[in-house]
């Protein structure tokens, strides 16, 4: 099969914050700053001027410019916002910065980063913001916490691994649509039963039939706009494990429920027959949920960023995850953090949280391409409304039920996890030999763990 290919990004730190999400490209951000330097200057801001490192396309380069324009309109701070393509670069270049001395004052940061940044003692502690009421109570699925505790970042948006489906090849095959509710997820053998009688060869058999033959697949039950640790860990956690305990004191990623939730993913592929092949990357050679509902693929698992490439279309509808042992979704979301090394320290803050609030980001929020990080937009209706109404009926829905539902949304582990970084690298080298089906999930545990467990037992983000 030939399916339209559109790249995901290529790094952790590129997740969520284009237009489309983490799907997005960085097209038309040339690295040039994009000023918000209008307003009164004698309102209360004087002439303070902070400075925004972020990433992002032209959508979210046009948002954050009007957001600046307005918050210096309303107190007179300047706020000079840099933009850098989501490619990976950022982190190189916050590196260049600090080396000659000049971080800003505030910035994005990959997931996979905060960590490191607050072990070398740059990141201010923004605990006081919450504390005081100025932030109001976020999720906490994006609320990020040093090793002692401090908080030190919020997601700007709540993005969780939802699945998409085609309403017209269930209604084919004559087949329920997935539930929306978190209480009523499918369970891993309905799902995998199902999976199976939208999986079709050449001759119209399906892979509940003695007959079909695997090698002339020409429609898929499902398929992954990503391979790398959205599934993985989301398989792990539903299986009842997971990588590291949500207060960062157990070791869970070696756990046989870990295994066990690892390879039922590999088994999509390799056993059961319903999955397309997919290494441990984020390119997976099916595009969007889009690309692959219209093509050859009845459902796709993808992240909510998705929701803003499916506005219009009817024939998409999306559910909740199926369980294994758990109902569980997966969660990401690039951090904004604040620098130590502000000279305007507090009104550094004060931008912060106005950039943090879920009314400064309406239009991404409406579109589906980012989702509140806020509680209280899931539970009060009028907040709901403001961002719910062009969603379809069933994204809502199942939003609502992981975000309402306790314990439903995982938290990434490399929001807390010190050396998370240096253990994804080494579980990386390994772990498309279980995807392919050349070994099981536990040979390629035994080679890699006991390195894995160690650098989690250092407690550091670096040797």
């Amino acid at each position: 099969m030939k399916f339209r290919k559109r790249w995901l990004a290529v790094t952790l730190a590129a997740m969520m914050l284009a237009l489309a999400g983490c799907g997005g490209s960085a097209a038309g951000t040339d690295g040039q700053a994009a000023s918000g330097e209008s307003g009164s200057a004698e309102s209360k801001g004087g002439d303070v001027t902070l400075e925004l490192l972020y990433w992002g396309d032209d959508a979210q380069k046009q948002l954050v410019e009007k957001t600046i324009e307005k918050y210096t309109a309303e107190t007179g701070v300047k706020v000079h916002a840099q933009v850098l393509p989501a490619d990976g670069t950022f982190d190189t270049f916050i590196q260049t910065r600090l080396e000659s001395g000049e971080l800003p004052d505030i910035s994005y940061m990959g997931e996979g980063d905060i960590q490191k940044y607050y072990e070398m003692g740059i990141l201010a502690d923004i605990g006081d913001l919450i504390d005081n009421g100025t932030i109001p109570k976020k999720l906490d699925a994006i609320t990020i916490h040093s090793p002692d505790q401090k908080v030190i970042g919020v997601g700007l948006s709540n993005q969780m691994e939802l699945l998409f489906y085609s309403k017209s090849k269930f209604d084919a095959a004559g087949i329920p649509y997935p539930p929306t509710k978190v209480e009523e997820a499918w369970d891993w053998d309905t799902f995998v039963k199902y999976a199976k009688a939208l999986t079709t060869d050449t001759s119209g058999k399906t892979a509940a039939d003695p007959e079909f033959d695997a090698a002339k697949t020409e429609n898929y039950g499902l398929g992954f706009t990503a391979g790398r640790e959205f599934h993985h860990f989301w398989a792990a956690n539903a299986n009842g494990g997971g990588v590291v305990s949500a207060d960062g004191k157990q070791f869970l990623w070696d756990s046989q429920a870990s295994v066990d939730g690892i390879q039922k993913l590999a088994d999509l592929v390799n056993k059961d027959k319903v999955a397309s092949s997919f290494t441990y990357t984020w390119n997976s050679g099916i595009g969007s949920a889009v690309d692959a509902l219209s093509g050859g693929y009845a459902m796709a698992i993808s992240g909510s960023w998705d929701l803003a490439n499916i506005n219009g279309n009817e024939d998409i509808g999306v559910g909740v995850l199926p369980k294994m042992k758990q109902a569980v979704t997966m969660n990401c979301g690039a951090p904004l953090v604040v620098y130590k090394s502000s000279k305007h320290i507090e009104e550094a803050k004060q931008f912060y949280a106005y950039m943090v609030n879920p009314e400064n980001s309406l239009e991404l929020l409406k579109s589906g391409a980012w989702l509140p990080n806020q509680a209280d937009w899931y539970t009060d209706a009028a907040l709901v409304d403001k961002w719910t109404a062009d969603l379809p009926v069933s994204a809502k829905e199942t939003i609502l039920s992981y975000s309402n539902t306790k314990d439903a949304i995982v938290q990434w582990p490399a929001y807390y996890v010190p050396a998370y970084l240096r253990m994804n690298t080494e579980y990386e080298k390994a772990i498309d030999q279980a995807l392919s089906g050349q070994k099981t999930v536990k040979e390629v545990y035994a080679s890699v763990m006991p390195t894995i467990k160690k650098l989690w037992e250092s407690g550091k983000v670096s040797e």
